[in-house]
């Protein structure tokens, strides 16, 4: 009979669950950066000058609803990738809701750090 601990080190090294985790905070961290890069240019809509770009508004939203729609793909294949495991239900309920809570704080944290940078 196995222990918790073998099968939690075979499901993060061997079957490589700690790439996957990598993977997922690499791509929220990316979009992350897109919604703050939006945000920040519809902040400071009257100081971007670019040539060609006749409402910076406009191109902000694009840029942040991208990244937004980004982290909710990035969620879903999360979910769907647990919905694979063979765990208990209640197990992928309480991950799911972890990755979540997760996934939330790691976007406002990156927000928070780029719209105060010095």
């Amino acid at each position: 009979m196995r222990t918790v601990s073998t099968y939690v080190m075979q499901a993060l090294f061997d079957r490589g669950g700690l790439k996957a985790g990598f993977e997922h905070i690499r791509n929220l961290v990316i979009a992350t950066i897109l919604i703050a890069a939006g945000f920040e240019a519809v902040k400071r809509f009257d100081t971007i000058d670019l040539p060609g770009l006749s409402d910076p508004v406009i191109a902000g939203y694009v840029v942040a609803g991208t990244g937004c729609i980004l982290v909710a793909l990035n969620f879903l294949d999360g979910l769907r990738k647990l919905s694979r495991l063979r765990w208990h239900y209640a197990l992928q309920a309480v991950l799911g809701i972890g990755y979540l809570f997760f996934s939330v704080r790691i976007v406002q944290l990156i927000i928070y750090f780029r719209s105060h940078s010095c």
